[in-house]
């Protein structure tokens, strides 16, 4: 019996493959965070200006117009499932319109928890 083929079979080939397996699901696990950290932000400014622009609607026409426009900038910017977890409401108060959003935007990762935030603009009532 030749003891260099004995050698060759008990060597360490194919372990680089499954390091290799664990390094690229951790890296696409990443980037899948990091690409969920993205659109949270792209929706967190959506609902920013759909509270503005329903505020300063809102400072013109009174509550029914500050929901109107807010919903549906909301409807053009964010659409799906996004605007899913979305609560938003227009009240007066000490003669301002304020447009307040509850927002709860799901993760696409199993171990990483639900982004939430509350947000809230106002604009003078004008007469």
């Amino acid at each position: 019996m030749d003891p260099g083929s004995a050698h060759r079979r008990v060597g360490d080939r194919g372990v680089s493959s499954i390091q290799f397996v664990l390094a690229a699901a951790l890296a696409l696990v990443l980037f899948l965070a990091l690409a969920n950290l993205v659109v949270v932000q792209y929706g967190r400014g959506a609902v920013r200006s759909a509270l503005e622009q329903g505020a300063r609607a809102g400072s013109f026409s009174g509550v029914s117009g500050c929901e109107a426009t807010a919903g549906q900038v909301i409807a053009d910017l964010l659409g799906g499932r996004m605007s899913d977890g979305l609560v938003l409401t227009c009240g007066n108060d000490d003669g301002a319109v304020v447009a307040t959003a509850s927002v709860t935007f799901e993760s696409w990762t199993p171990l990483t928890p639900d982004f939430e935030f509350h947000l809230s603009s106002a604009a003078v009532i004008e007469p």
